[in-house]
């Protein structure tokens, strides 16, 4: 946008000058030149605003398109691929969605031309009258060659200084349609309270209701999780299932306070979350979630998540050790002031995708939240390494209040509870056994999964 604006002040500024020497020769010129810029401004502006309008049917498969270019190049998810045998299901989907992309991209371009052409005849009405008067001034001995040649000149450059005062205007207004996303999100209500709220719960783990929870997301057609009716008794491990876009994520951004409920209320410790100090809730909770960031500094801070002189080292070596970390730490030079992130700091080292799972664990167990919320952290992993995460999960956490997430479900067999989510509703409640038993959908994923993990083992022997 300040290049943009210093565009105009130039082109402002070059108008005013040259102004002055095109109205001597011909006065209405300035009036057709700037009235010429007017409506090739106009036009520029419906393209933008024909972008601004239909860019939510194009976006979605450029994220959609965009993570599967991501996942085709990222190893981590190989396994996976050749586990479940994806890989002509992900060149179908990418096809699809390239082809429904392409459709838009020629929409817009067939848009981009009808302006281009308007704008063309814009300049040919515009040129032939100013270059006209001037080749009849010529030709009247009304004006010497040389002043036709200076004044041809300076129409020519006044030109320029109009319709790129028109065209900044255009590209202003484009950057302001670009930005008016993050504009509605800064403006969105906040309905939590900052600084100032009821106490929260001073026992060592709470009791987690949703009341009759519904929540849509803005300017979406249809509800993302409905009627979300269920208890989290005090000291429980719950899991939560189901496919992708079952509202698993969305659900959990709810219990943490990331997210508002639509409809309904979600009560911790006998209150509605909305009622404490929002930073103070936070502090209840040790979240994980599935992607883990790092930065480039020490692994004790990225532990600590804090500035290195308050953090506590009596609670970061605890955490180190639970979290199965010690050994690698050991083994290095600066220990848990070694550096993180190679390709940035000098003297740093980069963690595997195993080691990157404990230092998030570390990061739950330092934090030491009363309850602990695990959102498929481990997708990563192997179906063997996941359970193993989860199980010392489950053992650090013991007598905690604890929600997981997993798209495995061999992980989650040993909670008291698993809910099972499909299209924004809980379908399914039990144990894993009662589940199995009940021969629904749970069921009937978990014995989908285990044959290919059958499968996947026979074809490696």
């Amino acid at each position: 946008m300040f290049d943009q604006l210093v565009g105009i002040f130039s082109s402002v500024f070059g108008l005013i000058t040259y102004s002055v020497l095109v109205f001597r020769v011909i006065p209405w010129g300035i009036l057709l030149l700037s009235a010429a810029g007017v409506a090739d401004f106009f036009v520029g502006l419906r393209f933008s605003k024909w972008q601004r309008d239909n860019r939510d049917q194009w976006a979605e498969y450029d994220r959609r398109l965009n993570y599967l270019n991501n996942k085709a190049g990222d190893y981590r998810a190989a396994k996976d691929v050749r586990l479940f045998g994806l890989g002509s299901w992900l060149e179908t989907l990418y096809g699809d969605y390239f082809r429904s992309r392409v459709y838009w991209y020629r929409r817009e371009e067939n848009h981009r031309l009808v302006i281009q052409w308007e704008g063309l005849l814009l300049a040919f009405v515009r040129d032939g009258l100013i270059y006209g008067m001037l080749i009849y001034q010529l030709f009247a001995r009304q004006m010497e060659v040389s002043d036709f040649i200076f004044y041809f000149t300076i129409i020519t450059q006044y030109s320029v200084w109009v319709f790129g005062l028109m065209n900044n205007f255009v590209a202003l207004k484009t950057s302001s349609y670009t930005a008016e996303e993050i504009r509605r999100f800064l403006e969105m209500p906040d309905c939590f309270r900052h600084g100032e709220g009821a106490p929260v719960p001073e026992e060592e783990t709470c009791q987690i209701i949703f009341d009759h929870v519904g929540f849509r997301y803005a300017d979406a057609g249809q509800d993302t999780l409905e009627d979300l009716d269920f208890t989290i008794r005090k000291g429980e491990k719950v899991a939560i299932v189901g496919v992708n876009g079952a509202g698993k994520t969305t659900l959990v951004k709810l219990l943490c306070g990331l997210y508002a409920p639509t409809r309904g209320r979600i009560l911790v410790g006998g209150r509605d979350i909305r009622e404490y100090d929002i930073n103070d809730y936070y502090a209840l909770y040790s979240v994980v979630f599935q992607d883990i960031y790092l930065m480039p500094t020490t692994i004790a801070r990225n532990i600590a998540l804090t500035e290195e002189e308050r953090i506590d080292k009596d609670n970061l070596r605890r955490a180190i050790a639970l979290s199965g970390l010690e050994t690698k730490i050991a083994d290095l030079p600066r220990k848990e002031d070694t550096l993180l992130m190679k390709g940035i700091q000098e003297k740093g080292i980069d963690l595997s995708g195993g080691e990157k799972q404990k230092l998030a664990l570390a990061r739950a167990l330092y934090k030491d939240g009363r309850m602990l919320v695990l959102d498929e952290p481990t997708a990563a992993l192997d179906p063997i390494a996941e359970s193993e995460v989860y199980q010392k999960y489950s053992e650090m956490t013991s007598g905690r209040t604890a929600v997981f997430i997993s798209h495995r479900l061999a992980s989650t067999r040993f909670c008291d509870t698993i809910l099972v989510l499909e299209g924004g509703r809980i379908v399914e409640k039990g144990t894993h056994d009662q589940l199995m038993e009940l021969g629904g959908k749970y069921a009937d994923m978990f014995r989908i999964q285990s044959q290919y993990y059958r499968e996947g083992a026979q074809d490696e022997q």
